[in-house]
């Protein structure tokens, strides 16, 4: 959701009198957050495949017939130059029925290991955006690395930063991550008070009022340092605040945060084939990363790791200067020149 606002923003920035529409998923949080945006939204009904258990995909026949049907109507409707799908299942009837009308169509995708609807949609596409040059081999279109679109938040690197971190930002998604926010509740104590951090933490609503609870059982003042919150509409002011951002390792996440240029503690999630281990190899590679393995973290793991980095002036140093040269803030803008590369072509 967020690279295509990111891309619908660039597109209105450089064409104001442009049309965008941004399609979602009926009944999606797509439906409260774009519109806030300012981006125009129509919705169309969907079904995840569920490749696990099958038994599970029972409505699927019924609810894609209604959902290519739909997307017809819309891109008859609307009469786009050009189609940007940004992955998921959703995108996959609009993007079939954009193809239908031979509508030129960009994918952009965010992980090392492409998703399942991209690897099969890149057969209808003309370009594929990605923020890594192995995804290529995955694709059955050309594909040009562009980086992940970041909205026009995350646009402004920060430059300045501590000799050591004292602003920590932990990040659980707006689901919040509950094996993150255990070993937090652990080293709460060694974060808030040996290491004097202020902790700033995205719970998640299911664990709000557990970790809110916490503050009660820190000692003296460093119960001040402490500031759970279950969800943040401006994420971005938390980010740049930070000198050091813990979280999963989603493309979304490390993009925003990356090209805000603060470093990372990344523990990637075991799920969906593990593909969040890829997405952090080029970032741990740089030193820009620190990374724990999901199965290994634990708030005494969690106390380690941070205590390394805030003891060694110079590792600290280096993951700064590493992530200064990897984020890349203007990707939503490559990927505009993209679509209307095609557009022009068509």
């Amino acid at each position: 959701m967020f690279p295509a606002i990111a891309v619908a923003q660039a597109l209105s920035r450089k064409d104001p009198d442009g049309r965008v529409l941004y399609v979602g998923r009926r009944g999606g949080m797509e439906e409260k957050i774009v519109p806030a945006y300012g981006i125009p939204l129509k919705s169309v009904v969907a079904a995840k495949l569920d490749m696990e258990d099958l038994w599970r995909n029972w409505p699927v026949p019924f609810v894609v017939p209604r959902a290519l049907f739909q997307s017809w109507l819309i891109v008859r409707e609307f009469r786009p130059d050009a189609v940007l799908g940004t992955g998921g299942y959703v995108s996959a009837p609009l993007i079939l029925a954009a193809a239908g009308f031979r509508v030129p169509i960009v994918l952009q995708e965010q992980n090392y290991l492409p998703g399942r609807a991209t690897r099969l949609l890149s057969r209808v596409a003309r370009v594929v955006a990605t923020t890594y040059p192995e995804s290529a081999r995955y694709l059955k279109a050309k594909s040009v690395v562009t980086g992940t679109p970041v909205r026009t938040d995350f646009w402004r690197r920060r430059t300045a930063f501590p000799e050591r971190p004292r602003v920590l930002l932990i990040l659980g998604g707006s689901q919040g991550a509950h094996r993150i926010n255990e070993a937090v509740a652990q080293a709460l104590p060694d974060l808030v008070g040996t290491m004097g951090l202020q902790v700033w933490h995205q719970t998640g609503e299911r664990d709000a009022d557990e970790m809110r609870g916490l503050t009660a059982t820190l000692e003296g003042s460093a119960g001040e340092r402490y500031h759970p919150f279950p969800f943040s509409a401006d994420l971005a002011q938390h980010v740049y605040a930070a000198d050091l951002v813990i979280g999963r390792a989603g493309a979304g996440t490390i993009s925003e945060v990356s090209a805000a240029g603060i470093p990372m503690l990344l523990v990637p999630g075991r799920f969906g084939g593990g593909h969040q281990r890829l997405n952090v190899g080029p970032f741990e590679q740089a030193g820009a990363a620190t990374v724990i393995r999901d199965e290994e973290l634990d708030g005494s793991r969690l106390v380690a790791e941070l205590t390394s980095i805030i003891d060694d002036q110079a590792r600290y140093r280096k993951m700064v200067e590493a992530m200064r040269g990897l984020g890349r803030p203007y990707a939503a803008e490559e990927v505009v020149r993209l679509l209307e590369e095609v557009a022009r072509h068509h």
